[in-house]
């Protein structure tokens, strides 16, 4: 995977997280629908991330026991 295709999928990605910008975005459900494993994705949000054009939620970080969910918005400061 090259730098074009990550900034393609990331592309992808943020009109995805623009489409509904009050929407919060599981990890699983963007995977999913956009078609990507794994590193795909990783890789699309480390280059949102760098650009911060994204801001994670995590819930039930202090947790064990509980199921940690990462969310995925757009960063409202770009």
């Amino acid at each position: 995977m090259d730098k074009h295709i990550i900034g393609e999928n990331a592309l992808k990605v943020l009109h995805l997280l623009n489409s509904n910008e009050q929407r919060r975005w599981e990890y699983s459900e963007i995977k999913q629908m956009m078609g990507f494993d794994d590193a795909e994705l990783g890789s699309v949000i480390g280059w949102l991330a760098c650009e911060d054009k994204i801001q994670f939620e995590l819930e039930h970080h202090d947790s064990k026991d509980e199921i940690a969910y990462l969310y995925l918005t757009p960063n409202v400061y770009f």
